[in-house]
């Protein structure tokens, strides 16, 4: 048997992520904040309208995600958005070894939860 000489690191090859794996892990992280619903028909996701939507940049091992989501109402949006900022900085930063320079999230649809009673001022 031949011996083994160990390889430095930086060596050994590369690793790219794509910008897809980022949506998704993006899109799952957004999903996992309370607030945020998914949101769309079946004719939506053929079009490619269904909530939460992401696309991310890819440079280096830098990372910009755009986020947009659907949440529930009465949800104070402000703080949903930041809650899903902050983790999908978390889980990219994680999972795929990325800086995240930034993330706009784009709250782009308020929904109503079945069963909500609404309020009417009189």
């Amino acid at each position: 048997m031949a011996d083994l000489v160990p390889v430095d690191a930086g060596q050994r090859g590369s690793l790219t992520v794509a910008d897809r794996v980022i949506d998704k892990l993006a899109e799952q992280a957004a999903t996992q904040v309370a607030g945020v619903v998914s949101s769309g028909s079946s004719l939506d996701m053929l079009v490619g309208r269904r909530l939460p939507r992401v696309s991310s940049d890819v440079r280096g091992g830098q990372t910009r995600v755009d986020v947009e989501i659907a949440v529930r109402w009465p949800m104070a949006l402000g703080d949903v958005a930041t809650s899903v900022r902050s983790a999908v900085t978390d889980a990219v930063t994680a999972y795929a070894g990325l800086t995240v320079v930034a993330v706009d999230v784009t709250v782009a649809r308020v929904e109503q939860t079945v069963g909500a009673v609404i309020r009417r001022v009189e």
